[in-house]
């Protein structure tokens, strides 16, 4: 696989799976979505959804895709992030993501707060396969690297995504766009059973505050009202 560098810790794989490819998966999701066997759950990022994959799914088949499908992928994207980190990886999550029309992730880190480890610090790489580019908007770009990666189908990006590489993703202007991603952690770091736990009483607090932040996500949504990555320009919330 032969990858584009553009920083020390920011890699993309231009062709890494083909066009064809992304619309047998798109397909595939909507086939299950439309059969009652799949569904889009809301997660932290405003207007944007996810759901995590089955080992083997019979269903594919019908894609001409095998029903290990996902699971081949996934080794995959552990090869990639192996390959451009230079690092042996574990993996801490692999799911489906769909951010509609408005959709956007403002500036952050994957697993720190102020510079500080939290409740993700697992998640030390982010890896991200892009499955369409029929929107607008929706760019990926950094904090502190003049770089902004617009998503093309078949593209995957992998980087650090901790504190030192804050990242955005820039609004959905039209369209949806669908990618899946992972999150990685360097395979040679052990944890102690006293910082797992504190990861589990914080993540719980994490939740919590989640679900209040949907409600009133969903409270806004009802009365037509739409945030913004903006707040207080012209049409930001």
């Amino acid at each position: 696989m032969n990858s584009i560098g553009y920083a020390k810790d920011i890699f993309v794989y231009e062709d890494f799976i083909s066009k064809d490819e992304c619309e047998k998966i798109l397909k595939y999701w909507q086939y299950r979505i439309d059969n009652g066997n799949l569904e889009w759950n809301p997660i932290s990022f405003y207007e944007s959804y996810a759901f995590g994959f089955e080992d083997e799914d019979d269903d594919l088949l019908l894609f001409n895709l095998p029903k290990t499908y996902f699971t081949q992928l996934k080794e995959k994207f552990k090869k990639a992030t192996e390959e451009a980190m230079g690092l042996q990886m574990r993996e801490v999550s692999f799911h489906a993501q769909k951010w509609i029309t408005g959709a956007f992730a403002s500036f952050h880190s994957d697993n720190s707060s102020n510079g500080e480890y939290n409740a993700f610090e697992k998640s030390k790489y982010a890896t991200f396969l892009y499955l369409n580019d029929d929107f607008t908007g929706g760019a990926l770009s950094f904090k502190d690297h003049p770089i902004k990666i617009q998503p093309k189908a078949g593209m995957l990006a992998t980087f650090a995504g901790g504190h030192k590489n804050e990242h955005e993703v820039q609004v959905i202007t039209s369209g949806d766009r669908y990618t899946i991603g992972s999150f990685w952690d360097d395979a040679s770091i052990e944890y102690t059973d006293k910082r797992r736990a504190e990861w589990d009483a914080e993540l719980k607090e994490v939740r919590a505050q989640q679900a209040i932040q949907q409600q009133e996500w969903s409270d806004l949504r009802e009365k037509g009202i739409t945030l913004s990555p903006y707040p207080g320009t012209p049409g930001g919330y």
